[in-house]
């Protein structure tokens, strides 16, 4: 029997971090045990993206599909099986995309006994809107307002998506935690998810410019926004342009602290269930863990605003 975990995400929880500091130690990790899969991944740090896009089955529009998708399968399945560790460990973002029914067939037809633990980050939906959002203007693939990106905002029920994987694999499954966009250290938090909890320190590069996942600050998310309309992709023309703000911008707020407010409302009742059935604790509505104090953040917003209406700008 081994276990096999499934840690999910979401997107915009530190998961580029984890990934890379998973990637960094994963010969350490095996002598604790845990099995950080190789393939699909081959060491760059960047996750089993193509194993998860494998299964599902309407991709969006600017996902990239895997280039053999079944020999993928075939290999991950080997590791898997040949794997001398009791735990084995797969990580995407992607995962919450997937035909869960269709990943629980492979799984059983797996030749090894497995049982499945399923690791789930949330995080307050107000920061999870505005830091998504920066991520899918600094990729070329949004041109729509912050307010109206926020309005459609998808995944951000954390108690359906938790019910989800827990209709295929058991409550007892699922291993939810919250991302602390104040500065909580993710890496150490996923670490503790693992069987006996080991020391996952931060990969070296992780804090980089290389290595992190950067959102973009006021002025250089207006100016990607702004080339997204005029359908601009040329990749080193946006980072030498983006690159051109370091250091002399700031950071992008998008929402004022009752546009905020209003937005974890909208899952208020979700996020008690959520943290009443898998984090076993009850809680008002609101997850907690955000970057900014309502009193930073409006202050940030103002300054953010002001910007559209200094002379330079004009």
């Amino acid at each position: 029997m081994k276990t096999l975990y499934l840690h999910i995400g979401r997107g915009k929880t530190g998961t580029t971090a984890q990934q890379r500091a998973l990637a960094a130690h994963r010969d350490a990790l095996l002598a604790q045990g845990i099995d950080y899969i190789l393939a699909g991944d081959e060491g760059k740090g960047g996750g089993h993206q193509d194993f998860a896009k494998s299964f599902i089955a309407s991709r969006p529009a600017y996902m990239v599909p895997p280039k053999d998708p079944e020999a993928l399968r075939i290999e991950t399945a080997r590791q898997i099986a040949e794997s001398p560790a009791p735990a084995v460990l797969l990580s995407s973002e992607n995962f919450p995309l997937v035909d869960i029914a269709a990943l629980r067939a492979w799984i059983e037809a797996l030749p090894t006994r497995i049982a499945v633990k399923v690791i789930l980050f949330a995080r307050s939906q107000d920061d999870l809107a505005e830091s998504e959002y920066n991520q899918m203007v600094k990729l070329t693939f949004e041109t729509r307002s912050p307010a109206e990106y926020a309005a459609a905002l998808e995944g951000a029920d954390f108690f359906a998506e938790a019910e989800a994987w827990a209709a295929h694999f058991g409550r007892d499954a699922v291993i939810a935690r919250l991302y602390d966009g104040a500065g909580q250290d993710a890496v150490a938090q996923l670490g503790g998810c693992l069987p006996g909890a080991p020391d996952l320190p931060r990969a070296p590069n992780a804090a980089s410019r290389q290595g992190a996942n950067r959102s973009l600050g006021a002025r250089a998310l207006t100016v990607a926004r702004l080339l997204n309309g005029a359908e601009v992709t040329d990749r080193h023309l946006r980072h030498t342009i983006f690159n051109a703000f370091d250091g002399k911008d700031l950071p992008a707020v998008l929402f004022s602290a009752d546009e905020a407010r209003a937005i974890r409302a909208r899952f208020a009742d979700s996020n008690r269930r959520f943290a009443e059935t898998y984090l076993g604790r009850t809680i008002d509505g609101d997850l907690g863990g955000r970057r900014y104090t309502d009193a930073e953040r409006d202050r940030l917003f103002a300054a953010a605003q002001a910007l559209h209406d200094a002379p330079e700008a004009r």
